[in-house]
């Protein structure tokens, strides 16, 4: 039996509406079957519309997998941003943040670079390419600022390049096959990443009780 379940049928005429309903019904495909499950009819099927109208929003695959993805760095936004605000440090700010970002990381970027992908002039409309940098810059300026929040008086950019490039990386590592040469669990590698970077960025992590 499908597993995918349709979306509650929209009233005709309510574009926005409609168009969340196709983020939701592609969301549901990627949530359980990855990016190969990710075919407009499907998606046209549980968004209770037809095939053609679904075209009318999104061109292409890349392109509704690229609005699906900024949609869901919204949704972790909503709860990252609150999150960051509470951490007590640097470190557990980066925590949290590297934290969240892999769950989604699990459907979005180990089968598919997601954020490659909308610099392939052509392959993405411009606007869910848009959508994405939008997301994708409102969580970078969450970690920056608590960054500064915390005392860093450094240049940002290089300091979040750093920070970037090794939240990915751990992303990677342990949601692919890779995690089998790793003998460092996910929590400690985190937390040893976490402390090592703010010691390098200034931010010296609080020490622990003996």
């Amino acid at each position: 039996m499908d597993s995918h379940r349709k979306v509650p049928a929209t009233r005709w005429g309510d574009r926005e509406q409609r168009r969340v309903d196709i983020l939701q019904s592609g969301e549901s495909l990627l949530m359980t079957g990855g990016y190969d499950a990710l075919r407009m009819r499907d998606v046209a099927a549980g968004a209770d519309i037809s095939l053609g109208t679904v075209y009318t929003y999104y061109p292409n695959k890349e392109s509704l997998f690229i609005a699906v993805f900024a949609s869901r760095l919204d949704a972790m936004m909503a709860r990252l941003a609150p999150a960051i605000t509470a951490s007590r440090d640097a470190v557990e700010a980066f925590t949290v943040t590297v934290n969240m970002y892999r769950d989604d990381y699990l459907i979005f970027g180990r089968q598919f670079d997601a954020l490659s992908l909308i610099t392939a002039e052509g392959r993405v409309q411009r606007e869910s390419a848009d959508s994405l940098r939008a997301s994708t810059g409102r969580m970078v300026d969450a970690l920056s600022s608590a960054l500064q929040r915390f005392g860093y008086d450094g240049d940002l950019a290089p300091a979040m390049t750093l920070l970037w490039a090794t939240m990915s990386g751990l992303a990677n590592h342990y949601a692919t096959d890779r995690q089998e040469f790793l003998a460092t669990p996910w929590d400690d590698a985190v937390r040893f990443a976490a402390e090592s970077l703010m010691r390098g960025l200034g931010l010296s992590p609080p020490r622990t009780p003996n």
